[in-house]
């Protein structure tokens, strides 16, 4: 039944073989074994496609829910012995996830001895139901409006770049000298936005490096490659170490919302509700930078 459900949410048999962390064939068979007990067709599959039938869409959503109850009654059962158990997946930024997020899951770890944890560090953007993952930590404006997001703080934009860079082409004064500069940019954010007192500027950098990641866009910066305008808390170590210098001190940059996010399902494990709000309370009084744990 689980394999069936991930099959059709993942809408093909290789993503759901990657989640469940089964080969296609298992999955296959898997899938021929259900329906030859049941003695009904649930997918209508060809070498190219494949199409859930009506009697497929129906057992499915009876599938959701029976497993969901058998999710809730085994939870409720470890909960009343008060002892936290299970599997929790997460996915974050891999500096904030190296940096702050492992040293508080270390310690909630230590608190509940019998939660597993799997946690993976990407820039990418997962889908948290494709992926079965419980929490996902994001920065930036979410698009997403179907998720539960909990503001966990917020990461200030600097502006910064190696010694090696600034010795050779010097550290500009003022937001009009970027423009003599090379810039590193992230992707998703093509103007940098600057404040100075009650003055905002918007400065749209002439492309050096451009990516989608911000660990890439660090270590770019770090190579001498130019400067970037990036979140505290992907170079807070960085800079603490004397490999980036921050430039333009007299500027704020923007206010980087974090947020914890996870599915709107009713029914979330215990576990999961407690390491959010283990981690939230972590962080409580880190709202004004993030990058203060890093």
């Amino acid at each position: 039944m689980e394999i069936f459900v991930r099959v059709v949410e993942a809408g093909q048999l290789t993503r759901a073989a990657q989640a469940l962390s089964l080969s296609k064939s298992s999955v296959s068979h898997a899938l021929n074994d259900l329906e030859t007990y049941l003695g009904l067709q649930l997918i209508r599959r060809n070498n190219r496609s494949w199409q859930i039938t009506d009697a497929g869409q129906s057992y499915y959503e009876k599938c959701k829910s029976i497993l969901a109850d058998v999710a809730e009654m085994e939870d409720r059962a470890r909960q009343a012995s008060q002892v936290l158990s299970g599997h929790i997946r997460l996915s974050a930024p891999d500096t904030f996830g190296s940096y702050t997020l492992t040293p508080i899951i270390a310690k909630f770890m230590e608190l509940h001895p019998n939660v597993v944890i799997e946690m993976n560090l990407t820039e990418r953007m997962v889908d948290l139901i494709e992926e079965r993952v419980d929490i996902a930590f994001r920065a930036g404006v979410l698009k997403d409006s179907s998720l539960v997001a909990r503001l966990l703080g917020e990461a200030e934009m600097v502006v910064c770049a190696s010694p090696s860079y600034l010795q050779k082409y010097g550290a500009p004064e003022t937001h009009l000298d970027l423009k003599n500069h090379k810039c590193l940019r992230y992707s998703r954010s093509p103007n940098w936005t600057l404040f100075k007192g009650q003055k905002r500027f918007n400065f749209m950098p002439k492309d050096h490096v451009v990516t989608n990641s911000g660990e890439v866009l660090r270590e770019f910066a770090i190579r001498g490659q130019g400067i970037c305008y990036i979140p505290t808390m992907l170079v807070s170590h960085a800079l603490k170490k004397g490999r980036l210098i921050q430039t333009l001190k007299a500027y704020k940059g923007a206010a980087l919302p974090v947020y914890a996010v996870r599915t709107g399902d009713d029914r979330v494990p215990t576990r999961v509700l407690a390491l959010l709000e283990y981690v939230a309370e972590e962080l409580k009084g880190r709202q004004r930078d993030i990058a203060e744990l890093v």
